[in-house]
């Protein structure tokens, strides 16, 4: 049997990781069976992706004019090209089946997603069971439904899971950040930033499963220190010349504008209940005073398409919304604080474990209609009939275990944290490391929630959510069993 990275620690056997690879090839053929009775997905934000995709195959245009004054939000400005371009080359290959395409190498980049973090189950020497629910819970949730859409998030969160695992494999075996896989990290983060630009800023959260990496190196910890430097050369490389070629075809530089729209959401939801953040005089408090009622979506693209026909390009637009925000946290923090506190809902609890949410959610964003009505639907119809008792019972077990992981994710990091430092009998690097995750998933968690924030944007850390809580409850019932044992 191999080693385990710590004393103590049940280590993964063979037999282990082919029962972890047979649970992610049931995950791709669950995957293509849903694809083949539903069909690929198509989300409200799709039509971008594809417009985008269009302008591309129809000529080099795009290349030079972005089109500021033909839209408030014109479409090569408002997204980033690296999606649309993967688009324009499926369609390319099949112009009648590049949705499949498309769909289908989302499964394929998801499947080396799971196959990461099954070798970071493997480095924690998590029992079979628990290592198996964790990918499947992993790999029929979230996954299951983004996955099966035409979205970037299936991407960027595969990317993400990825290097979170792969980085911390290592580190729990005590290997420095060499300069080589920091720039192959960098590299593939670089990718995510291409297909979804909020990877940029994300990608700081990395620095802390990275310092805890040279922390805890056996040797060459400067080298770990600087390969850090490295892992954003590849990004910052990207970022710049993307820049640079907006600056070239607009004469204003920046990656996209569609910060324009995510400040203006967090303005407005924080406006719903201050209505001082618009009460000044500016143009886009005048208009926002005008054009808000509701406090909706619809009405942030109503403001924005007013300042558009008063002379304002979509650049200056994401100037405008910047601008506004940060100085309604410096005029109105407690609104602005209220606001970012109202995005974090307690549905985010059930996250870790929704297969039975998921297929739903899948079922309606791709056939049109609910395979099944949602939870408190079936909670209203529960004694109608036998198939609504049995889906509501289905969904509240569900719930049960989700919320149960969440809570042991939540807590249990701190509680090992604080019993590090008070020099209890802990694993050093285990702890670090499970915190280090912990800590980026609520990096993840409130960058968003500062603006905007949806189930979604949660996809890249949510595995590790589910995996740790997992595990942490796996520590929990082994040490109760030393305890019952003793006594």
């Amino acid at each position: 049997m191999k080693r385990s990275a710590f004393s103590g620690f049940r280590a993964s056997t063979f037999d282990d990781r082919k029962l972890y690879l047979s649970v992610i090839f049931m995950i791709l053929l669950f995957k293509i069976a849903v694809l083949l009775i539903w069909g690929p997905g198509i989300a409200p934000d799709t039509g971008g992706y594809t417009r985008f995709a269009e302008l591309i195959l129809e000529s080099s245009d795009w290349l030079t004019d972005a089109g500021l004054e033909d839209s408030a939000m014109p479409t090569t400005v408002f997204r980033i090209a690296g999606y649309p371009m993967f688009i324009a080359l499926t369609q390319l290959i099949s112009s009648e089946n590049w949705q499949w395409i498309v769909v289908l190498s989302q499964f394929l980049l998801s499947a080396v997603s799971l196959y990461s973090l099954s070798r970071l189950i493997s480095a924690l020497g998590m029992k079979p069971f628990l290592g198996a629910f964790s990918l499947l819970a992993t790999g029929l949730s979230f996954s299951l439904l983004l996955d099966n859409m035409i979205l970037t998030d299936s991407f960027a969160t595969s990317l993400f899971v990825i290097v979170l695992s792969e980085n911390a494999v290592a580190t729990l075996r005590g290997r420095p950040f060499g300069f080589v896989q920091a720039l192959l990290f960098g590299m593939l983060i670089t990718l995510g930033f291409l297909v979804r630009e909020g990877v940029a800023i994300l990608s700081i959260l990395f620095v802390i499963p990275f310092l805890v990496r040279a922390f805890v190196a056996e040797k060459q910890r400067w080298k770990s220190c600087a390969a850090i430097a490295v892992f954003f050369i590849p990004l910052i490389v990207a970022t710049q010349l993307y820049k640079t070629w907006n600056e070239d075809r607009t004469g204003y530089s920046f990656i996209t504008s569609g910060s324009q729209t995510i400040y203006m959401v967090g303005l407005v939801d924080a406006a719903e209940k201050d209505q001082r953040i618009f009460s000044g005089n500016e143009p886009v408090d005048i208009t926002a005073r005008e054009k808000l009622s509701n406090y909706s979506f619809s009405e942030v693209l109503a403001v924005q398409w007013s300042l558009f026909e008063q002379g304002c390009v979509a650049p200056e637009l994401a100037n405008i919304s910047k601008q506004k925000y940060f100085e309604s946290w410096v005029n109105y923090p407690g609104s602005m604080l209220r606001m970012t506190i109202g995005h974090i809902r307690e549905n985010y609890a059930t996250l870790t474990f929704r297969p039975f949410g998921a297929i739903r959610e899948t079922g309606f964003w791709i056939h049109g209609e609910k395979p099944w009505p949602d939870y408190r639907e079936l909670r209203e119809s529960m004694f109608d009939d036998a198939a609504a008792f049995a889906l509501f019972s289905g969904e509240m077990v569900e719930r049960v275990i989700a919320i149960i992981i969440t809570v042991a994710f939540v807590i249990l990091p701190i509680v090992w944290l604080v019993r590090l430092y008070l020099g209890k009998n802990v694993c050093k690097r285990e702890v670090l490391v499970c915190a280090a995750l912990w800590a980026v998933y609520f990096g993840v968690l409130f960058a968003h929630a500062l603006v905007h924030l949806e189930t979604r944007y949660l996809a890249p850390v949510v595995p590790f959510s589910t995996l740790i809580g997992c595990f942490y409850l796996q520590r929990i019932f082994d040490r109760k069993k030393v305890l019952d044992a003793s006594s």
